[in-house]
């Protein structure tokens, strides 16, 4: 079964990013709620190769990871955010619903796992990558520096498009389903209005950090 490309998603994704202002303004749906643009019907046409489909998948999220990865590395974060400093305690200040250690060990339990296996985590990839676009809505909305919004708005919009991906090849592999979608309150008033600059830069940092890991974690999996 042929699973279609989200090229021209992606192509309006970067697109918005580019042409993105300083002001940013939420949508009234989030944008991870409908990461392809529209609402997906799942296709229940029987598949012939089960196995065949399963690499057909990876394929397709292994290229896609590739471009969300190679878009974050070319933003150079660690100099955009060169001037925060982590401490030991505040650590606090970062959102602990965003995937973090734990869930990359998860991740890394897959390296050279059946493509079966790794099929069978897309669910979770996709949660996860729900969190991921609830905390880069915020860091987005708060940002000031045009720079770093910018940088943190492509960030986001090749996020979507591997949630799209991911979200795209669940519809069509039986017996998985598209997971419950994440609200906007996982975030509470707390963690999007800190009290003042300094552990507003620590969140956001450590949540790009986390990302990064994230990343490269599935990186590991996929092994290109």
């Amino acid at each position: 079964m042929f699973i279609k490309t989200v090229a021209g998603i992606a192509l309006l994704h970067v697109l918005s990013a580019v042409s993105a202002a300083p002001r940013y303004t939420k949508s009234t749906v989030p944008s991870w709620h409908l990461p392809c643009g529209d609402i997906l019907e799942s296709d229940n046409t029987p598949i012939e190769n089960l196995e065949e489909q399963f690499k057909i998948t990876l394929d397709s999220l292994s290229l896609q990871h590739q471009l969300s990865m190679s878009d974050y590395l070319n933003r150079d974060y660690e100099y955009l955010y060169e001037k925060v400093r982590i401490g030991v305690h505040q650590h606090q200040y970062i959102p602990n619903w965003v995937p973090g250690d734990a869930d990359v060990k998860l991740v890394k339990r897959l390296v050279k796992a059946s493509p079966r296996m790794i099929v069978s985590y897309l669910p979770k990839l996709h949660s996860d990558l729900q969190k991921f676009a609830v905390a880069f809505e915020e860091l987005i909305e708060d940002e000031t520096n045009p720079k770093i919004q910018e940088a943190l708005s492509a960030t986001q919009n090749y996020l979507l498009m591997m949630l799209c991906e991911v979200e795209s090849n669940l519809e069509v592999l039986p017996p998985l389903r598209v997971p419950r979608r994440i609200e906007r309150s996982i975030m509470n008033e707390r963690q999007r209005n800190p009290v003042d600059d300094t552990r507003r830069w620590i969140r956001d940092w450590g949540v790009v950090l986390k990302y990064r890991n994230y990343l490269h974690a599935w990186r590991h999996v996929f092994n290109y």
